[in-house]
């Protein structure tokens, strides 16, 4: 039970007044999508060389025993101790291929050889006569026995684990072709409005390019999950409200896209109501603040995101990516904090929590420093610098940062791509 909802919270009552709903802030709205949430994570078996970046849903285990001989654990030279102790070292009589062989690192040792001293401590005079500079610590100085790396069945990488190149390289050498995975949550994306045009078309007077499908693809795919993007769908009741029935159906997590839900086309309230439960009609923050969440009548989670770009990515980063998280049984990292001066007064347009998209640069002495990102939640905004916003700053309702002062920013990108200060075009 979570701290922010003591009991499960009830599904908003058709009859309540909009202002009368719950608005949860971020962390609460985090808490709320993932305690209402049943997700079914489901299987499948991939090659391993098509592994990277997935999740182990089973343990795996060795089916090879590694090494399955004796091998040498360096370059050098192998031959039999007691052979060494019967010439009471003196060596300059052997010949290679009766007493003696030459022996790489990891490779199998004839089977009559037990021990190798390394190529540096053996020497060879103008008639090849061997001379070991070192004598050899013991019978299998240097030998890795069989079984020594692993055993078959050994385990070797447990579940839920996120598998890197080096798991791949583990699970190849100990003799597996594939894998049983998570399967990729596919989430569906719902575009609409009669304003949108896709992106690539000439822009007619009045409409606007539809965008957010691409940023969230492209976020849905860089978190794991696999995007379906459906046409953009007109602002009508009814063929909204089967598209989304449709989409809950056959998919695993549903995004509608739409604007406020206050707008005289705005449906976004009226299709999930019709689909499933309303839990939250708005959040209490912005941007994003008609930010919605239903469950569909078979569970499916419904995240309906708010028309401006800014709004829409920010929310998804902070209430799609855990759901997608949270399918896979992958940790969700924890945010990048960052102190970053500010270099002009930043403040809410709101009376309640905002998050202000930033752009940080990063200055000669190691500090970094911000200026407003083109606007509130306009996301990819030019602001005149040539950068897009890489970070937010939490500003608690009411409050104003003057120019100078120190904030703790949340980072979005790596703190490497932050520009130099002196990028910064004016």
């Amino acid at each position: 039970m979570n701290p922010w909802w003591p009991v499960p919270p009830a599904p908003c009552n058709k009859a309540m007044r909009r202002e009368e709903t719950p608005q949860p802030n971020r962390e609460e709205m985090t808490q709320l999508v993932l305690s209402l949430s049943r997700l079914s994570s489901r299987q499948e078996t991939v090659p391993v060389s098509q592994a990277v970046g997935r999740v182990l849903a089973k343990e795996a285990r060795a089916v090879h025993t590694l090494p399955n001989r004796p091998v040498s654990s360096m370059d050098g030279i192998a031959y039999r101790y007691e052979d060494y102790l019967a010439c009471g070292g003196d060596c300059r009589g052997w010949q290679q291929q009766r007493e003696y062989e030459f022996s790489n690192t990891g490779v199998a040792v004839p089977e009559h050889l037990d021990t190798v001293s390394l190529i540096e401590d053996v020497a060879f005079d103008q008639d090849q006569r061997l001379t070991i500079l070192r004598p050899p610590a013991g019978c299998g100085d240097n030998i890795r026995p069989a079984g020594s790396r692993l055993q078959a069945g050994q385990l070797l990488i447990a579940a839920d684990t996120v598998l890197t190149p080096s798991h791949l390289g583990l699970l190849a050498s100990a003799g597996l072709r594939q894998v049983a995975v998570y399967r990729r949550p596919q989430v569906a994306i719902i575009p609409t409005g009669d304003e949108l045009i896709p992106a690539g078309l000439p822009l007619p007077p009045g409409k606007n390019v539809e965008c957010n499908s691409l940023v969230l693809s492209a976020l849905i795919q860089s978190w794991g999950g696999q995007p379906v993007v459906y046409p953009i769908i007109p602002d009508d009741l009814e063929q909204l409200t089967n598209v989304t029935r449709q989409a809950v159906a056959d998919y695993d997590m549903v995004v509608f896209n739409a604007g406020s839900s206050k707008g005289r086309k705005d449906f976004a309230a009226a299709v999930l109501n019709r689909i499933g439960e309303v839990y939250v009609y708005e959040v209490g923050h912005g941007p994003g603040k008609h930010t919605s969440f239903a469950l569909a009548d078979n569970n499916t989670p419904v995240l309906g995101l708010v028309g401006p770009t800014g709004g829409a990515e920010l929310t998804a980063r902070w209430y799609l990516r855990p759901l997608i998280y949270r399918y896979l049984h992958k940790p969700l990292p924890a945010p990048e904090l960052l102190p970053v001066r500010l270099m002009e007064q930043v403040k809410a347009h709101v009376p309640f929590d905002f998050y202000m998209q930033l752009v940080v640069y990063a200055e000669e002495d190691g500090r970094y420093c911000a200026w407003a990102g083109g606007g509130p939640g306009r996301g990819g905004a030019v602001n005149g610098s040539g950068h897009c916003p890489n970070a937010v700053l939490h500003i608690p309702g009411g409050k104003i940062f003057a120019p100078g002062e120190v904030a703790e920013v949340e980072l979005q990108v790596p703190r490497c791509w932050l520009p130099s200060v002196t990028q910064r075009g004016q």
